[in-house]
């Protein structure tokens, strides 16, 4: 039925509704860490790209950061094993109250440098900035926004991919084109690394925009004097890989050097370990057993996943830390409930 919410959404909204929403934020009801997730801070500045990247205005970022502050204590990856075993030992001590919070980025857009830092400073918060470094060292559109470009981009009314992508052809018939995209996206995560390419020229054929010239990504991306800036001002940075695949998808030959690759040129330019990752997508099939024992192999500690959740203190998969996503159509009232209670309501 057209309208109809479920009932986690009712909940929500009854607490809200009847201010118990404020008052949960203050009681010691959980135990735990919440990883909150960004990508973009701001407005979409072009249609082109994907607005669904812009989790927040800086306004609205402000007010999440001072949020986290009042209930949480909100670390960087220094405090995240001290944390850990403080959950754990809280598990034996019910008495105990440990309320963690940490604000993670992810690919290393320039309005993390600057919308996103300036808030962080000016709060004395960490933040931590996973960076896809590929991007870093050689702006490009990434494969999310240049499809979203080619797309919109397109004057055509439709376009017919080939069958064993999508049998039935896609109207563009209207300026959004919003579904188009979501249907596109979906077909690229589920890609073999090897046939990436192919679906994006075909794409770029099908729709007629060709493939999107380099000088769009100008201002697209933070540079290494950027990074470094705020690595010297207390941020943290892991690493997102090099070229951003979905590493399940890709080789275990292609997903060691993704991860190899990264952590090093992370290290050369910041000149500090690099011991945590965050998976390019994250979702549960998006990194299988060859990541972990890459993760391994090149000395990670940690590794951070975006299909919601929390951690509890008990039963850490250090290589699979939930987090939850803070995206275009979360609003005040949703970010509230992520902090007052996220075994209900930050999850998937």
């Amino acid at each position: 039925m057209a309208g109809r919410i479920n009932k986690r959404e009712l909940f929500r909204r009854t607490l809200s509704a009847t201010g118990c929403m404020r008052a949960l934020e203050s009681l010691p009801v959980w135990n735990g860490l919440v990883v909150l997730n960004y990508h973009r801070i701001g407005k979409p500045s072009d249609a082109l790209f994907d607005e669904a990247l812009w989790s927040a205005t800086q306004d609205d970022f402000e007010q999440h950061v001072r949020m986290l502050k009042s209930g949480f204590d909100v670390i960087g990856l220094f405090e995240l094993p001290s944390a850990i075993r403080d959950l754990q030992s809280s598990g034996r001590r019910p008495w105990q109250v440990s309320r963690f919070a940490m604000i993670t980025f992810d690919d290393g857009y320039r309005d993390n440098h600057d919308l996103a830092f300036p808030v962080l400073k000016a709060n004395d918060t960490a933040g931590v900035f996973f960076t896809a470094t590929g991007f870093i060292d050689e702006p490009r559109l990434a494969w999310w926004d240049e499809i979203v470009w080619m797309v919109r981009s397109s004057v055509r009314d439709r376009i017919q991919l080939a069958e064993n992508w999508l049998p039935d052809p896609l109207a563009l018939d209207n300026s959004d084109r919003r579904s188009v995209i979501d249907a596109l996206l979906q077909i690229y995560y589920r890609l073999s690394g090897s046939r990436t390419e192919q679906f994006l020229n075909c794409i770029a054929e099908e729709t007629g925009s060709g493939r999107a010239p380099a000088e769009v990504a100008n201002g697209q991306w933070m540079s290494w004097e950027m990074i470094r800036e705020m690595s010297d001002a207390g941020m943290d940075f892991g690493a997102h890989t090099v070229t951003h695949p979905v590493l399940a998808n890709v080789t275990a030959e292609e997903q060691n050097l993704e991860l190899c690759e990264s952590r090093l040129r992370m290290e050369r330019q910041l000149e500090r370990p690099i011991t945590a990752l965050s998976y390019p997508v994250g979702k549960r099939e998006s990194f299988n057993g060859d990541t972990r024992a890459a993760l391994s192999r090149h000395g990670f500690d940690w590794a951070f996943s975006y299909y919601g959740g929390h951690v509890s203190g008990s039963g850490v998969d250090r290589f699979d830390i939930p987090r939850v996503a803070v995206e275009s159509d979360v609003s005040i009232e949703d970010f509230r409930s992520y902090c007052a209670l996220p075994h209900v309501f930050a999850k998937h």
